[in-house]
């Protein structure tokens, strides 16, 4: 009965000379519900319908801030229709760049390289990337802040268009005549590191000789075990001085303009991920702080689909890889609901330690990290560019 002790009233019946005294005590809402069953109801109460009502909830969000984070799957067509849902409101709403996980080259190419270029292989399509540049920019909307793992070769090729004599670029371009491969990273750094006095590029505010030094860099460490960690700090620090130089270039001028920073969901974390690494999405939040601003994150799982990029087509559904996405995914009630998470915050960290549950051990990483969650019951392999 105390479960329902939201909705009664305890009646007291006492009898004294003259009759009968009544007294209608309520209780106090919520009494008697465990902690686990206050998540779940909160959960329940606080999802929403992307098609509608969901859209406008980040909609509002998105408007009352001025860092708005998405944590996307990579590889599916739901966050590119999400965006171009999104955009145009957040357009109108200040949003004026948007962070991307592309490396500055890749950024470049995508919104004013010429039809019939050198395709570029990138985690956005030039398609994206025309639609979000055609809302009234003159200038660059995509700011890129990666390393370019998937065409390094291209920017060797580039610097060498602007230094046709340099021998060490012309080694480079023998090493990756045939294309590029990890395990030239390693050869083709020291030859990185030789190049002194030559012409260098500046494309989408960062040096191109500096990207492709790291991203060789980087590529380098990923070649062994023990040096896969390093490999992580080091992308997720460039993906931090990138943002924060493209940051310094364009919204000194325009203080008020808002960004967009569009991420796989490791790197939008608030404080450290499961790899044990703070986050691109750490520093915006404590950057926003130290500037009076504000952020709202959101990140994005699969359910069940397929997603496809680069040749490769995998299982989209992520349920087995984590209890709060399974939960979570049990709860929802549409084919692509919204999760607010910060109501659950309070609840769970209410929760000793040692009292909670595996799944409530997962959900406070959750909402710690991010403040609402977004999962897509079914997602669809994207096409390739």
């Amino acid at each position: 009965m105390t479960r329902f002790c939201a909705y009664l009233y305890v009646l007291l019946v006492f009898f004294i000379p003259c009759g009968l005294l009544v007294f209608f005590i309520p209780c106090g809402f919520g009494q008697g519900l465990t902690s686990s069953e206050q998540v779940r109801g909160e959960l329940q109460r606080h999802q929403y319908d992307l098609s509608g009502s969901g859209r406008a909830f980040l909609s509002e969000e998105a408007r009352k801030v001025s860092f708005f984070l998405l944590g996307e799957l990579h590889g599916e067509n739901e966050i590119p229709t999400l965006l171009r849902q999104l955009w145009p409101g957040m357009w109108q709403g200040g949003y004026r760049y948007i962070a991307a996980e592309v490396s500055p080259w890749a950024a470049n190419q995508l919104e004013f390289s010429r039809a019939g270029q050198s395709k570029v292989v990138a985690l956005w399509s030039k398609e994206e990337a025309l639609f979000v540049h055609s809302q009234g920019a003159s200038q660059a909307v995509l700011w890129g802040c990666d390393m370019d793992e998937f065409q390094p070769e291209l920017l060797i090729r580039d610097l060498s268009r602007a230094n046709p004599s340099n021998v060490i670029l012309g080694r480079m371009l023998g090493v990756t005549k045939a294309g590029y491969e990890r395990k030239m990273a390693p050869e083709l750094l020291d030859l990185a590191h030789e190049l002194t006095n030559i012409r260098d590029l500046a494309v989408d505010d960062a040096s191109l000789v500096g990207n492709l030094r790291s991203t060789l860099e980087i590529e380098s460490n990923r070649l062994k075990p023990e040096t896969k960690f390093s490999a992580q700090v080091g992308r997720e620090s460039l993906m931090k001085e990138l943002f924060l130089l493209h940051y310094r270039e364009h919204i000194g001028s325009n203080s008020k303009a808002k960004v967009l920073a569009r991420f796989g969901r490791n790197h939008l974390h608030r404080g450290y991920d499961a790899r044990g690494i703070s986050t691109l999405g750490n520093l915006i939040s404590e950057f926003a702080f130290s500037e009076h601003k504000t952020v709202f994150n959101v990140a994005a799982f699969g359910a069940g689909g397929k997603a496809s990029f680069a040749g490769e087509t995998w299982d989209a559904d992520e349920r087995g890889d984590d209890l709060a996405f399974d939960f979570l995914a049990s709860l929802a009630r549409y084919p692509a609901t919204v999760f607010d998470l910060r109501p659950i915050r309070p609840i769970l960290h209410g929760i000793p330690e040692d009292k909670r549950n595996p799944v409530e051990q997962r959900l406070i990483y959750w909402a710690d990290s991010y403040d609402a969650i977004l999962c897509y019951k079914n997602v669809s392999p994207l096409q390739s560019n």
